[in-house]
């Protein structure tokens, strides 16, 4: 049985209306507009009994002319502005390849190629298939710099449109390229595990300074992406074991930093600045017991010399054992408590991180609720590679070199709150003192480095040239086509002339 459509209907249902010119018009149309379900069609007006005019009104359904409405449709906001994929998301992977590229890639990544011009080519690659933001691309053009790629437009590598309109995809991309390697650079050792150590630990930190957790986060999932994808794609299988070392490198880097400088900013800690306040250091004679002068902008609590002793006295007896308790209490009776810095070492690197245990909390909590429970961290003497030798003796040098080189430990006691952003391998650069109680302390911390710190000397190389011989009063750049230097064409050309004169 068939049923009418809902046109048909509403057709059938709805009256026809008659509006004579009579009738007063609303006032406001917007507002009799809105109150009507339905639109009026007028058709042609008759004459009614009186004279007057009549016109005759069809309703029509409204969804009809909203049909004949198209809205204009938005991208998505995946696909638009910053909340575009980068690539660089935490489980973002490549998608998978064609047939028909994989057969591509297996030939420009073929074995028997140089790896100078498959890496040339993953660089592009790379680069092509990522949306990389200004301050992630800069992060990731130093590194390839560090690690001997040359960054940059190509000399004499423009082209204008109709060049590139004769040219594919594969000739664009590498006309446009910014990355290549120079040829004498092909003998050199490959490594990517020790340029991912030295970039992350060494020039990272310096150059960029990093202020946040994210920007380390940005360098270390940038630089791991790429090794990703020089494994995905099989751009040097050969390497593939050094890339994966170098991955680790990358996830230890991004733990460490951040936590390196939370250390470094929060450090001496009260039982350090204590001891270099009454033994000599950095904190030595910087509080005047009488001064009432304050700086409005700095609220921090000044350290005086009464409380430096109650933080010494209750470290020692905390986390102290009773011999160095003793000998402390009897030199300190006798006034004769000295430190002494500790020479020919640039700091120390932790070897253990031995937190407060119960019993000191509660001693703390009961005898002195206002100070902080320490702990004991346990290090050993380091010396920076990134810093100039010391000035040794033939047979101290040769000592050194053998191995047998003084390996000073020491023990330090630190607030809680600062043992936990240690951890083994942990490199501090600071000051180290020696109390003749048998107490070590340490003072201003000028840098922690990660425990694969690994010092190269790659950045020196950035913006090298090749320097020319200037002895023998030879330039390259200055010869000509036929080998003749710039002088000798020169005094050629002004013989050809005057015997053309003649």
């Amino acid at each position: 049985m068939e049923t009418p459509d809902d046109s048909q209907v509403q057709s059938q249902d709805l009256p026809i209306r008659t509006v004579t010119n009579d009738n007063p018009q609303p006032e406001s149309p917007k507002e009799d507009a809105a109150d009507a379900p339905q639109q009026p069609r007028v058709d042609d007006p008759d004459e009614g009994e009186n004279g007057e005019n009549i016109n005759t009104v069809d309703w029509v359904d409204p969804t009809q002319q909203e049909k004949k409405k198209k809205k204009r449709s938005k991208k998505s906001k995946s696909k638009r502005g910053k909340t575009k994929p980068t690539g660089f998301e935490e489980y973002y992977v490549d998608a998978p390849i064609t047939p028909e590229q994989y057969s591509h890639e297996r030939e420009i990544y073929d074995e028997t190629r140089p790896i100078i011009h498959r890496m040339e080519d993953a660089i592009l690659r790379f680069q092509k298939n990522r949306r990389i933001e200004p301050d992630r691309r800069e992060i990731f053009t130093k590194y390839l710099a560090y690690g001997g790629v040359d960054v940059g437009p190509k000399m004499f590598g423009g082209v204008d449109d109709h060049d590139l309109k004769e040219m594919d995809n594969e000739e664009i991309l590498l006309t446009r390229g910014q990355a290549s390697i120079a040829q004498e650079r092909a003998d050199l050792e490959i490594d990517f595990d020790v340029v991912v150590k030295g970039y992350l630990t060494s020039y990272f930190p310096y150059y960029f300074n990093p202020e946040s957790e994210d920007m380390i986060k940005m360098a270390t999932v940038t630089i791991r992406n790429f090794l990703s994808y020089l494994m995905y794609h099989d751009v040097c299988p050969e390497h593939n074991a050094n890339i994966d070392e170098a991955r680790k490198s990358c996830d230890i880097a991004g733990k460490e930093l951040w936590r390196n400088q939370k250390f470094t900013v929060k450090s001496p800690g009260d039982f350090n600045k204590a001891s270099s306040t009454l033994f000599g250091g950095f904190f030595f004679d910087t509080y005047v017991e009488d001064d009432q002068w304050s700086n409005p902008k700095d609220d921090t609590v000044r350290m005086t010399n009464d409380i430096a002793r109650k933080v010494v006295k209750f470290a020692l007896t905390g986390a102290g054992n009773d011999e160095q308790a003793h000998r402390f209490q009897r030199l300190a009776n006798e006034n004769s408590l000295r430190a002494m810095r500790i020479e020919d070492i640039d700091g120390f690197e932790v070897m253990a991180v031995i937190m407060p245990d119960g019993d000191t909390r509660e001693f703390y909590e009961y005898h002195a609720s206002d100070l902080h429970p320490v702990g004991r961290l346990l290090g050993k003497a380091y010396r920076d590679p990134g810093k100039p030798v010391y000035d040794l003796s033939p047979e101290e040098r040769k000592e050194w070199e053998s191995g047998n080189q003084p390996a000073d430990e020491f023990e330090f006691f630190l607030e809680e709150d600062l043992l936990k952003e240690c951890y083994p391998g942990m490199k501090v650069i600071t000051s180290v003192f020696e109390l003749n109680c048998g107490l070590h302390f340490f003072d201003e911390i000028f840098t922690a480095y990660s425990s694969v710190y690994t010092v190269l000397a790659n950045d020196l190389m950035f913006g090298w040239k090749k320097p020319k011989d200037l002895v023998n009063g030879e330039d390259d750049d200055d010869e000509d086509k036929d080998g003749k230097g710039e002088s000798e064409a020169k005094n050629e050309n002004e013989k050809q002339e005057a015997e053309d004169c003649i």
